[in-house]
This record gives C-alpha cells, sequence and structure tokens, in this order.
C-alpha cells in the first residue's frame, strides 16, 4: 500500500504557504480596509475583492449596467456570464456627476481598471470628489513586462499632460500602439525570457488591423484597449511628475512592487487636497516619499529572482500531484 511520504507533504506544505498560494498575492491592501466603511469597487465583473455579505458597505461601480456588462462579456469564454455581480452605479462621463447626490466613499478600488482609462490625470482628479478626507485609492495595475503589453512602450507624464491638455479621449497612437504590439499572455514564460523576441508580432493581418482601428480611434470611435501601460518604475515616475505639476491629489501610502511570477504591482494612494497647491509642504513631502519609493524598488532588486519561477512552477506541479493522489485515495477506500 503506497502512502505518500510525509516529507513529501512537508515540502509541498511550505511550498505552497511561501511560493505556490496565490489568491489576493501582492494585494495586501485589502486585509487594512475596513468594511464597515463605504467602499466603491469599480468594474468587478466576477472577481470582485470585496464580496457583498452582512456589515461589509461595500457598492460595485461600471461604465455599464448590469444587463450591458453582461451582453458586452457574453462572448468571452473567460468571464462566466451567470457570475457577473449586479452593478449599483453606472458611471458616465465623470464620477463625480455620476455620483453627486451620493454619499462619498472611504475607499475606492480598482483592479486593473487604471489600464482601460484614456485621461489618467482626470481620473485621479475626478475620484478625490467622490472620497472622504484621507479616502483611500486602492489599485492593482498589470506590469506591462510580464503580460500582452511586453513589448509596449510605458506611458509617459508628457504623454498624459498631453491628452489632458488637449482632451483627447480616445488617444489613437495608444490603439495603434496596443492593436500591433499585444503578445502572449504569459507571466512565467516573460519572467524567465524577458530579452526574447521570439514572440514580437510578423503577421501582416495584425498590422493591417492595427491601422484600421487607429483610423477608427482617430475618427472619434472608442476603442477598448489597454490605453496605458506600467512598471512600478514608470508608474511611480508618474506620480512624481503629476506631484512636481500639482495635478495630483493623492499621496502613496502603501506600495507592493509586481511578485516573482506574477503580472501585478499595486498601490493605495491617500486623497490629499493641498497637493494640487503650488509649492506645499506636503507636495515636497510627496516628492521625497515617492523618490524614496523609487530607490527601493528599483529593478536591480527583481533582476536575482527568476529561479524562484521555477520552483514555484515545480511545487504547483507537486500540489496537482498530491491532489489527484487525494482523489485515487477516496476512490480506493470506497
Amino acid at each position: 500500500k503506497f502512502e505518500m511520504p510525509i516529507f513529501f507533504n512537508i515540502v509541498l506544505y511550505i511550498g505552497w504557504q511561501f511560493v505556490i498560494k496565490e489568491g489576493n498575492i501582492g494585494r495586501e491592501w485589502i486585509k487594512n480596509i475596513n468594511l464597515t466603511k463605504r467602499i466603491l469597487e469599480i468594474g468587478p465583473l466576477c472577481w470582485p475583492n470585496i464580496k457583498k455579505a452582512s456589515g461589509v458597505n461595500v457598492f460595485y461601480a461600471d461604465i455599464r449596467s448590469t444587463d450591458d456588462v453582461k451582453k458586452f462579456y457574453y462572448a468571452d469564454t473567460n468571464v462566466p456570464n451567470d457570475q457577473i455581480v449586479d452593478i449599483d452605479y453606472v458611471i458616465g462621463e465623470k464620477y463625480s456627476e455620476s455620483l453627486a447626490n451620493v454619499e462619498k466613499f472611504d475607499y475606492v478600488i480598482a483592479t486593473h481598471v487604471l489600464e482601460h482609462i484614456p485621461q489618467l490625470i482626470l481620473f485621479f482628479q475626478d475620484i478625490g470628489k467622490i472620497l472622504n478626507a484621507k479616502g483611500k485609492l486602492c489599485l492593482a495595475i498589470p506590469d506591462k513586462r510580464y503580460c500582452f503589453d511586453h513589448f509596449r512602450c510605458p506611458t509617459s507624464f508628457a504623454e498624459c499632460y498631453d491628452a489632458y491638455t488637449r482632451k483627447i479621449n480616445n488617444l489613437p497612437f495608444r490603439v495603434l500602439d496596443y492593436c500591433m504590439s499585444w503578445t502572449i499572455n504569459d507571466a512565467g514564460y516573460w519572467w524567465n525570457n524577458r530579452g526574447n523576441f521570439d514572440h514580437i508580432v510578423r503577421d501582416m493581418d495584425r498590422f493591417s488591423a492595427a491601422k484600421e482601428n487607429y483610423f477608427k480611434a482617430l475618427n472619434g470611435e472608442y476603442v477598448d484597449v489597454h490605453f496605458s501601460v506600467f512598471t512600478p518604475e514608470t508608474f511611480l515616475t508618474l506620480l512624481y511628475y503629476m506631484i512636481c505639476f500639482n495635478l495630483l491629489p493623492f499621496k502613496c501610502i502603501e506600495f507592493y512592487p509586481t511578485d516573482v511570477g506574477t503580472f501585478e504591482f499595486n498601490c493605495v494612494l491617500e486623497y490629499e487636497p493641498k497637493l494640487l497647491e503650488k509649492e506645499s509642504m506636503e507636495g515636497e513631502n510627496e516628492k521625497n516619499n515617492l523618490l524614496s519609493l523609487l530607490n527601493k524598488y528599483n529593478d536591480s532588486i527583481i533582476q536575482k529572482k527568476p529561479l524562484l519561477v521555477n520552483i514555484k512552477s515545480v511545487l504547483k506541479k507537486i500540489y496537482i500531484i498530491r491532489i489527484i493522489y487525494m482523489k485515487i485515495k477516496k476512490l480506493n477506500v470506497k
């Protein structure tokens, strides 16, 4: 009679606790949220970070109603239509206008939302208007190095400022950038092959489609793409320049760089309207804070870690083997 070795189980348990277990890995900010406070989660689809329950004061918002969200994702096999949550607030052009008659919130959660916003500066300013004093904006953002945005150019402050100043809402050049450049969406692959160009686009049909979508956007049509792409470094740099230009009413109070083998980084911003004032002490303090974070989380720290991706992969396979083993064992018992 075969029994799984005790040592095997110990190794697997340690691996599960420290390497395999993902869930909300990197979203450490979730445990700091006071669930009795007013929480607004944007674009939850089927996977809200905060689920509705007794004593949990969370509301869901989207640019579409519940029915329209279901219609939009009807053919998308990655989004189980029957699991899409009900939307409480449908957002129009601005959050502050759509929620003008709604009590302000203590938290706004936006996971994998920011990259879909063409007007980043306006978005931050708009969200500030629906938050209470010291309200929090909790963000999970894809790291372009480890997802299908791998070959795209990072978003710069100059680009955001130009769109903000000229009131460009559909960013045709970003539509072109996305449509001609998206590639495989495999974090494990990109962690181990960051300098590999085997998956750069070569298909001429893709380039033709990219040009077609570019001209659609140029003529005012909305094309849903990742308008913005970031790494932890470029995002912090963007925040720094926004503070320098007195355009960002938020300070960064929590920051979590991209974890090994994953494709997102996280941060929590706290509403601070004094940052919009010129030459404020708050502005100087926040610039120093962001520079400190940039020096702390520079890419050289990450360069040494790809070996852990392979360790994680092996442990995941062992975990799957264990699940199969336990199922077989139960069948034998029966």
